[in-house]
């Protein structure tokens, strides 16, 4: 008995071994040079120990794979995780002081393509460090959380990050990416109601709202204006509203007493929802897995509606065939043949 018991523990330690394994990186070392996003090559001479980030979503990432100890500059929009209350204001993304940025003197300037193309060449001028982050997509901001974890000597936290994300996206997207578009709901994020504009196909609501099982009705780039006149043509099954500075109820409430918009299956079947904290789906960092989840929980019951009704659909064809006038008396018909051909054998 014992031996078999001591037999089991080395086998568990063996896989947790081989598990905390798979993602102990190699030590980093400096000066190391990376590509950033724009495809810049970056020389990064030590450590840095004095960042300044230029777009809230670089400041979450920072904190979030342990360097915010070394953050000593942020934007006024920043606002996660709470320490940020604390960093230096650098301006706003789009309108930042160059001045205070150099004062902090930092080791590294974490930018991101919104920023624009004078302000990063701006910074650079200057002499900094710069380097550029930009993610289209829910890879892109993986990976960079892995680029910026091997910068700040933090790879070890970037690689749990991501892992965690994979399968906390990989539990909603096994039950999801085989789901055929005739049952998948169709959605419309929307940010703003006077007029409504929504969240277009390359964006990343559009990628979660897929990733949930649901399908994006709105087929063009960006955030586009959504006139009701489309909005009633594509009858939205699900209508998501999220909107900065706590908005998003009063959009909700918005849609739902929209005489037009009372047209929409959304609005018919109480199918408006509203987004607490956007950040979790509109900003490029680790939380967007939330927003995932939070995502699937509005669309997985209309999923499974759409799934019924489609295996009812099924179901009935059938039944049209065997109920057609006559099929009973030819089947009985052709019964009674196959056993009178049968006793004259």
């Amino acid at each position: 008995m014992f031996a078999r018991y001591y037999l089991m523990l080395f086998v568990l330690l063996v896989a947790l071994t081989g598990n905390a394994s798979a993602i102990v990186p190699e030590p980093v070392e400096y000066p190391m040079t990376i590509t950033d996003n724009l495809n810049f090559t970056v020389t990064i001479d030590e450590k840095p120990q004095r960042i300044v980030s230029t777009m809230k979503s670089n400041t979450e990432l920072l904190f979030t794979v342990g360097a915010g100890d070394d953050v000593v500059g942020g934007t006024m929009h920043d606002d996660y995780p709470p320490e940020v209350e604390n960093l230096t204001k650098i301006g706003g993304y789009t309108s930042l002081n160059y001045e205070s940025i150099v004062d902090l003197e930092p080791d590294l300037v974490l930018a991101e393509e919104g920023n624009g193309e004078d302000a990063v060449n701006m910074m650079k001028d200057l002499g900094l460090t710069v380097v550029v982050l930009n993610a289209y997509t829910i890879d892109d901001i993986m990976e960079n959380i892995e680029m910026v974890g091997r910068i700040t000597d933090n790879e070890e936290n970037a690689l749990a990050i991501t892992a965690d994300m994979q399968q906390r996206m990989g539990n909603i997207t096994q039950m999801t990416d085989d789901l055929p578009d005739e049952v998948r709901p169709s959605v419309l994020y929307i940010v703003w109601d006077e007029p409504m504009y929504g969240a277009g196909s390359d964006t990343y609501p559009s990628d979660l709202i897929h990733m949930a099982g649901g399908a994006n009705i709105v087929d063009v780039h960006g955030w586009p204006v959504i006139s009701l006149e489309d909005t009633i043509a594509s009858n939205p099954q699900i209508i998501i509203c999220s909107s900065m500075g706590n908005r998003s109820y009063t959009i909700m409430e918005s849609i739902n007493n929209n005489e037009v918009l009372a047209q929409t299956d959304a609005v018919k079947n109480n199918r408006v929802y509203a987004i607490a904290n956007p950040s979790t789906i509109e900003i490029s960092g680790p939380r967007i897995t939330q927003g995932l989840e939070e995502l699937y929980g509005y669309i997985e019951p209309v999923t499974t509606e759409n799934q019924l009704a489609a295996e009812g659909t099924e179901d009935e064809s059938d039944d049209t065939t065997t109920s057609m006038p006559g099929f009973g008396m030819l089947l009985t018909t052709i019964t009674l043949l196959i056993g009178y051909l049968g006793i004259r054998r």
